[in-house]
């Protein structure tokens, strides 16, 4: 009988020990960081800027159409499709001997009449557009019309030919269009001689908000926010262990962030690896990494061990 209470007292303490193991096991697996998972960033010293876009298309700064004014006959068309003309040039002749000609410079765009018709009054006749003086006409909404001025930087991106120009703003409109409970004004911004725009293209002009020069950057990647959306990183501490370090923010360009307090220039941050999306193939969940390239990392250096 005592053999019997002794042995189930003996594997009592076997099960009770395991259970302890096996307790403290778990603890260290999921207490202790797992430091090769870990992207290492530098904080560095950097510039930020912050920029206003207005989306427009060009145009021509100077296009005539030219209509007819009372009942003629167009007796001789003198020009043709895609020719340059100045207002020196006698476009059409009537049969009653008058000469039509352009106001303008520029290239004869469209022909809407024919030799020996008639025409009515207020018809049109041809289009001349001047497409050496193209221009970029962006709308600017009147919450951001603070954002723009005459003679300010822009740089202007025609996106069909992945091309950025520098320009000044030159005209901003003093009256607004309302519509869907906004005003909107229109800003102008010419654009040089290139035989590769074109009137319609769409573009995008982006203004100066804000710079700053000279301050500690980091990845916004590598920033984290707590469950009161207070914003801290995983310093590197001595003994190579994360560190929750609480830190200030200042400007963001979207991708990168000043820290104004919490870490210094050249201090180690510690990135955890992404978190894992489930997906299903052939009715098995794959865990995959979400990519983090560190190519795509700004506003701090990427240190490989």
């Amino acid at each position: 009988m005592m053999k019997d209470k002794k042995k189930s007292i003996k594997k009592t303490v076997i099960w009770l020990v395991l259970a302890v193991l096996a307790i403290l096991s778990t603890i260290i697996i999921f207490t202790l960081p797992d430091r090769t998972n870990y992207t290492q960033i530098k904080a560095t010293i950097g510039n930020l800027s912050t920029y206003y876009t207005f989306a427009g298309s060009v145009e021509t700064k100077n296009r005539q159409t030219i209509f007819g004014d009372k009942i003629i006959r167009i007796n001789k068309i003198n020009v043709s499709e895609g020719q340059k003309v100045s207002p020196s040039t006698i476009l059409m002749t009537t049969d009653s001997g008058d000469e039509i000609k352009s106001n303008i410079s520029g290239e004869i765009s469209s022909i809407y009449v024919s030799e020996n018709i008639q025409i009515m009054p207020g018809e049109k006749l041809i289009d001349i557009i001047d497409y050496s003086n193209l221009q970029l006409k962006v709308l600017v909404d009147e919450y951001d019309l603070s954002a723009i001025s005459t003679k300010k930087d822009a740089i202007v991106t025609i996106h069909s030919l992945k091309k950025d120009i520098n320009s000044k703003i030159t005209y901003v409109s003093k009256e607004g269009q309302y519509q869907n409970g906004v005003t909107n004004f229109s800003a102008i911004i010419p654009l040089p001689i290139d035989k590769d725009l074109r009137v319609g293209m769409s573009a995008e002009a982006k203004v100066l908000n804000q710079s700053i020069s000279d301050v500690v950057i980091l990845p916004m990647s590598a920033i984290q926010f707590d469950d009161m959306n207070n914003p801290y990183v995983l310093k590197k501490s001595n003994k190579n262990l994360p560190l929750d370090t609480q830190i200030t923010l200042g400007m963001n360009d979207g991708v990168s962030a000043q820290i104004t307090s919490g870490i210094l220039a050249d201090e180690i941050i510690l990135v955890p690896p992404a978190p894992k999306l489930n997906n299903f193939a052939n009715g098995r969940p794959i865990n995959q990494e979400v990519e983090r390239p560190p190519q795509e990392i700004h506003g701090g250096t990427l240190i490989n061990e």
